[in-house]
């Protein structure tokens, strides 16, 4: 195998043009330099200096290996460049699974502050199930996970959980849109776009329904706030959904208004069980609080 010292005299050499110069620009003596350049010549079997008039000449067999090698340390530089990236945080390609509330509207947001701040940072964006970033991320397939609440347990991390009021959102010139804010007895006799009863928005709504005199009537349901968001533009009724999914509504055309209960729409952000997260994810993070807080002000 080819000694990588050999090849750094060998190129150094070339550049200073002398034994001498490359000596000084290696920290080491010229008998050390020639006995590096005489290895190489045994290893590849090659002639690539001559000497004349005192100097010594590169042959045209070491002008033409000086090509390849001249290659192999622009990789270890941009090898070494990149190691240097990644620890001060300035590069790096990492996955991220997220419910679709979350992935269609505050991450992206969120994604646009970190890459003013980080613009060598890389990541895949996955849009998913709940149940299904928690796989993502109990596999390791993804580094970082926002999804609902979750009882599993094994292979993973929780990093923090996040509250947030609900929001109800209203088709364009619905009556109810005349409150500032709307409390659960104000579905009553109303058409409702609910959720599958798997989900935790959709296990609350049933279960306060189940206790009015009055309940509303639920026309269609779905397990994306996303979609529920669509129905209810198209005027299939009213319904509930976090903050973020709210705000796009509105941009839509819309009505949104404050929902008074208790009940709080909740989000895990989770790891791989026993990952560091490491500066670019961290930063993430940072920015995630910074858009969740515009959402919750």
């Amino acid at each position: 195998m080819l000694s990588q010292r050999a090849l750094e005299a060998f190129k150094t050499v070339l550049e200073s043009g002398s034994v001498s110069g490359a000596a000084e620009i290696m920290n080491v003596s010229q008998p050390a330099v020639s006995r590096l350049i005489r290895d190489l010549e045994d290893r590849t079997g090659l002639q690539l200096f001559t000497r004349f008039g005192g100097k010594i000449v590169p042959t045209p067999e070491a002008r033409e290996l000086a090509v390849e090698v001249e290659r192999s340390f622009v990789g270890l530089a941009t090898i070494e460049k990149t190691a240097t990236e990644i620890r001060q945080g300035r590069r790096s390609t990492v996955a991220v699974a997220a419910m679709p509330a979350l992935a269609h509207s505050l991450l992206p947001d969120a994604l646009v502050d970190l890459l003013v701040k980080r613009p060598n940072f890389r990541v895949q964006l996955l849009s998913m199930q709940t149940h299904n970033v928690v796989r993502q991320v109990a596999s390791r397939q993804s580094q970082l996970g926002f999804t609902s609440p979750t009882r599993h347990e094994h292979d993973i991390d929780l990093v923090r959980t996040v509250e947030l009021e609900y929001v109800c959102i209203l088709p364009p010139e619905h009556p109810l849109g005349a409150k500032d804010r709307l409390r659960l007895e104000d579905f009553a006799g109303q058409s409702v776009v609910g959720y599958s009863e798997n989900t935790a928005t959709g296990a609350f709504l049933q279960r306060e329904f189940g206790k009015m005199v009055n309940a509303p009537e639920v026309i269609v349901q779905s397990h994306l706030s996303t979609l529920v968001s669509a129905l209810v533009l198209r005027g299939l009724g009213v319904s509930l959904v976090d903050p973020f999914t709210a705000r796009s509504h509105e941009a839509q055309g819309g009505l949104a208004r404050p929902f008074e209960t208790d009940a709080r729409f909740r989000l895990a952000i989770i790891r791989p069980r026993g990952m560091s997260l490491g500066p670019d994810l961290e930063a993430l993070l940072e920015v995630f609080d910074a858009q969740v807080a515009r959402y919750s002000g």
